[in-house]
């Protein structure tokens, strides 16, 4: 078995911080993040109301058929 603590990160994952560093770096990126992540918050919790509010569709049965 392998220890945990070897293991090496897959190389997506330093890519990836590479990249976030790379655009923190610029000027508004972390200013529109911080919005954005704002927004994922409120969105979030509005799904709960948004769901309460759908309309419920009305199914009718019967056991009776109409003939005419």
């Amino acid at each position: 078995m392998t220890d945990n603590a070897n293991r090496q990160l897959p190389k997506h994952v330093d890519q990836h911080a590479a990249m976030l560093n790379e655009a923190l770096q610029r000027p508004g990126v972390r200013e529109v993040m911080e919005v954005y992540g704002a927004w994922q918050r409120i969105n979030e919790q509005l799904g709960t109301y948004r769901a309460a509010i759908m309309p419920v569709p009305t199914i009718t049965t019967t056991n009776q058929a109409n003939a005419k």
